[in-house]
């Protein structure tokens, strides 16, 4: 008997619930007919006090369960629907041009527990870092979550937001570190840099072709995965190690940069980056492109680096450009930048960058995606690319002609303040 009798009390539980519910979700409805898009958007741009008088007065229209009905549709407190009420019945009066009571809302957690600001500054005094050699600059090793943990361990339970916010109160804020320190003092550093301006402004004005080039770095091709992201349609996978045993090769892209036209101009090699593989990456592009768009030109202007395949102290370099002066029949003129400076070359943030970002996010699994790829690039300045592949093998650790002697007494001209950076070749004998 017991039992049947609590049966009966819990299905009449169920049915008053049912039937509770069943008339919530009915007027539910009936909002969703009421508030149209429209309402919604309207709702939207209202202040905290006609915000609330509005759902108040909607909630009053539905009649029953019209409270419930709002807060469930438009996810709005119970009270401040009340609190509406209250206000149109009279009972509660704001002057028009308030919009909360005085003292309303909530009040800062830091401002009622000033105590926490304390237990951060002793944190932070743990937890530190800096540079010797300068007091100014200071750094968190902490994150977020960490500060939280420690407070939870003191007994002090706040949000990731408090303390974010106590970080920034006391003039942290997350930033990065930048390349502008050089490893060591250049001499003539700054020299070479008005040098550089100078000869720059000069070539333009002159009207001859100023090229920037370097290498970029080496790429492996296959199934590797990439920094960045792109779209698709189910997840991308990618060997889980990146070894160069895996790969269908390595590719070596080298760059030439117009920098007045915005033109940039890759070579994708297989072989080695070398002086000749440069040269000759030079050669064709002229041949194939820029006689067409200078063609009174009698001599170009190279800025490039001062290492690697370019050199400014490897002979090789100069051997190779001498030849290349002679087959295009131009004077060429060598800017190197100092050492490192090679940032502040134009290519690499003019073009370099740019090809990172389209070949971010894919694997390279060919040169001809890779080709592909580069010569979609662009930039809302307007940046082309025309990519291409060189399959030429190159051979490294080469020697000097006999001859070079003789003709690097003939054809280059030094600067004379500094000749280890500035220098022109000439096409023929002096």
């Amino acid at each position: 008997m017991i039992i049947n009798y609590l049966h009966s009390l819990i299905c009449q539980k169920i049915c008053i619930f049912t039937t509770d519910y069943q008339a919530v979700i009915m007027n539910t409805k009936i909002l969703a007919e009421v508030f149209s898009e429209t309402d919604l958007t309207y709702i939207q741009q209202l202040d905290e006090r006609q915000h609330r008088l509005y759902c108040a007065t909607r909630a009053i229209s539905i009649g029953k369960h019209g409270v419930a009905a709002v807060c469930a549709s438009i996810h709005i407190s119970k009270n401040t629907i009340y609190r509406g009420i209250r206000e149109l019945n009279g009972k509660t009066i704001l002057s028009s041009e308030t919009v909360r009571f005085a003292g309303g809302g909530r009040k800062a957690i830091l401002d009622e527990h000033p105590e926490y600001l304390v237990l951060f500054d002793e944190i932070v005094q743990k937890h530190m870092a800096g540079l010797p050699q300068d007091d100014s600059v200071r750094w968190l090793d902490i994150s977020i979550a960490q500060i939280v943990q420690i407070f939870k361990e003191h007994g002090i339970s706040i949000s990731p937001y408090i303390a974010r916010k106590m970080v920034k109160l006391r003039g942290f804020k997350k930033r990065s570190f930048h390349k502008t320190k050089t490893l060591k003092e250049v001499k003539n550093r700054d020299a070479q840099f008005k040098l550089l301006e100078a000869t720059w402004i000069s070539c333009v004005r002159l009207g001859i072709p100023v090229l920037s080039i370097d290498t970029k770095k080496k790429e492996m091709l296959g199934n590797f995965k990439r920094a960045g992201k792109t779209f698709s349609c189910q997840e991308l996978a990618a060997l889980d190690h990146d070894f160069v045993s895996f790969s269908n090769g390595t590719i070596i892209p080298h760059g030439i940069y117009d920098v007045e036209r915005n033109v940039g101009y890759l070579t994708i090699g297989n072989s080695h980056d070398t002086a000749e593989f440069v040269c000759d990456n030079i050669a064709r592009i002229w041949k194939d492109y820029l006689q067409w768009e200078y063609p009174k030109a009698t001599s170009i202007c190279i800025l490039c680096d001062g290492g690697g395949s370019n050199s400014a102290s490897h002979h090789i370099f100069k051997q190779e450009l001498l030849k290349l002066a002679t087959s295009l029949e131009l004077d060429i003129i060598i800017v190197h930048y100092p050492p490192y400076c090679s940032k502040y070359n134009p290519i690499e943030h003019r073009l370099f960058a740019h090809i990172t970002r389209s070949w971010s996010g894919v694997p390279l699994l060919s040169a001809e995606y890779a080709c592909k790829k580069a010569n979609e690039t662009t930039t809302s300045k307007g940046l082309v690319v025309v990519a291409s592949i060189n399959s030429k093998e190159y051979q490294t650790q080469r020697t000097l002609d006999e001859s070079y002697v003789s003709e690097r007494q003939k054809r280059i001209i030094f600067d004379e303040q500094l000749p280890k950076w500035n220098y022109v070749v000439r096409c023929k004998s002096a």
